[in-house]
């Protein structure tokens, strides 16, 4: 889903994402390691302010769970 028509605010949105993506990934390392220091609240914030941009005009992919399982249980029963 697209949050918006205007391709540089897509493409901003986008880049703001892949950013705000890897801070959080070290957060959730340093949360694994229970680092809590400044380099914590330092990627903290920046997935919070990068991520802002992201949710209001980047692009998001939605997955229908329901016929996802249903084509699961479809194709293991046409598969015995």
């Amino acid at each position: 889903m697209q949050r918006t028509k205007i391709l540089p605010l897509r493409w901003i949105g986008n880049i703001c994402g892949e950013f705000a993506g890897n801070h959080i990934v070290k957060c959730v390392n340093m949360d694994e390691d229970e680092e809590y220091g400044w380099q914590y609240r330092y990627h903290a914030k920046m997935w919070k302010y990068l991520n802002k941009p992201y949710e209001l005009w980047g692009t998001y992919y939605i997955i229908d769970m329901d016929a996802w399982r249903e084509d699961l249980t479809n194709r293991k029963s046409s598969d015995s």
